[in-house]
């Protein structure tokens, strides 16, 4: 439930969201591009250090008919970070038309910005631009907010092209919480059509109660005539990805933009960003498990088989807690019980960043033990060990625990065994 605090119209100069950390903002990448893009291209960029990051992407997209009168396709564009898609919220399987895409049929040609915020830890990354037809890419900016943040002004001002009731500007918050937003608006009374500003939230369209008539349009400029209005919206959202969209109608202006996230927000590891924070309490299940399978059988002479029965000999100690724990965390944590997760291992720095060897065949590993991984929690694929909860390699000697009654099986190089 979103609840929505009005304030009165206020001067924009005495407005309190100059609170903010600009100040603390470094630019990374700052591209005018201006040009047509008419196959997918990869934009790669490194960040020097851990933290909150600001990707803003500006760029305008044709209606099938301002393409010509026998076109029957828009211009369409799409954005992947790190190959990560960001898709429709009611509909995971649909990112074509979410809101952080640019479509032709609702922009006819103007300019709209899509702003990611994230937490990227230092290094390689990359953006994947895939479009339809012609959409023109205007602009790119990535910008360093900080480390460790509660609240930030995004430092966003734009005044919409004059058009008719199109999206405008979407805030996609990736793998945050959100307690409130604060944005001043600027709209005017215009002759025939006056300025119009909706927001949406999470699908979820604020309402204003001012206005029976258009109580989708939260600010109207035949109400507010040229003032700017503050206003704070309470979200509390929980940590995940999370939409707030703007529309707008003729010319109205964005004058801040403020986000209290309602807890300082720290890196955290994931499957498209998986360097290690230095604490495995800041990795999921599925995450820390994939690590595990990745950092013990990365290899890529291992099958499919044997890195499941891995993930399934873990998943048979978490579900029959003794000596070695009774979560993945403290299973897989457990001082000697698997070497990958040693310091003096040679795949210790795998585990800690699976991407350390900037290999593609590495990678394509790494997202393979991940979705095992998810396999093996969410019980999607049959536990093929018969219960094992110990494994060893056929390279090493035998261990002492190791003995006929226990034995299970073997698969590929591995001994499976259930004490």
């Amino acid at each position: 439930m979103v609840r929505v605090h009005d304030r009165p119209p206020i001067p924009f100069f005495e407005s309190r969201f100059f609170l903010c950390y600009i100040e603390k903002m470094k630019s990374v990448v700052y591209e005018m591009f201006h040009k047509t893009v008419n196959k997918p291209f990869d934009y790669e960029f490194a960040t020097s250090e851990d933290g909150l990051y600001m990707i803003e992407v500006s760029a305008r997209a044709r209606g099938e008919k301002q393409i010509s009168s026998s076109s029957t396709d828009d211009d369409d564009l799409m954005v992947e970070i790190d190959t990560r898609k960001f898709p429709l919220l009611t509909n995971p399987q649909r990112y074509s038309d979410s809101p952080v895409s640019f479509s032709g049929g609702e922009l006819h040609g103007t300019k709209k910005t899509v702003v990611f915020l994230l937490g990227f830890g230092s290094g390689k990354h990359k953006l994947t631009f895939i479009p339809d037809n012609e959409p023109t890419l205007e602009v790119l900016k990535i910008t360093y907010v900080g480390y460790r943040l509660q609240d930030i002004s995004l430092g966003l001002t734009d005044e919409a092209e004059d058009s008719d009731r199109r999206p405008w500007l979407t805030v996609a918050m990736v793998d945050l919480s959100v307690k409130e937003i604060r944005l001043t608006i600027k709209a005017e009374r215009r002759f025939r059509d006056s300025d119009d500003v909706k927001i949406i939230i999470d699908d979820l369209v604020v309402r204003n109660s001012r206005n029976v008539f258009r109580n989708l349009w939260y600010w109207i400029g035949g109400l507010m005539n040229g003032d700017v209005e503050e206003l704070k919206f309470e979200t509390s959202l929980n940590e995940g990805l999370h939409y707030i969209e703007l529309f707008a109608d003729r010319k109205p202006s964005l004058k801040t933009f403020y986000i209290d996230f309602g807890m300082q927000v720290k890196r955290k590891s994931s499957v498209y960003d998986p360097v290690w924070t230095g604490d495995f309490t800041d990795d999921d299940n599925q995450l820390l498990l994939a690590r595990a399978i990745y950092g013990e059988a990365r290899n890529t002479s291992l099958s499919d088989k044997v890195r499941l029965a891995i993930g399934w000999s873990i998943r048979n100690r978490v579900d029959n807690p003794k000596w070695w724990g009774d979560s993945y965390l403290s299973v897989i944590t457990k001082p000697w019980q698997y070497s990958a997760f040693n310091n003096s291992d040679s795949n210790r720095k795998y585990v800690e960043n699976p991407f350390v060897s900037d290999n593609k065949i590495d990678k394509l590993a790494w997202f393979n033990c991940y979705e095992i991984a998810g396999n093996v929690i969410k019980g999607e694929v049959k536990d093929p060990t018969n219960g094992s909860n110990h494994y060893y390699d056929e390279s090493i000697t035998a261990p002492d625990w190791a003995n006929d009654n226990n034995f299970k099986l073997k698969i590929g190089p591995i001994f499976f065994h259930k004490l």
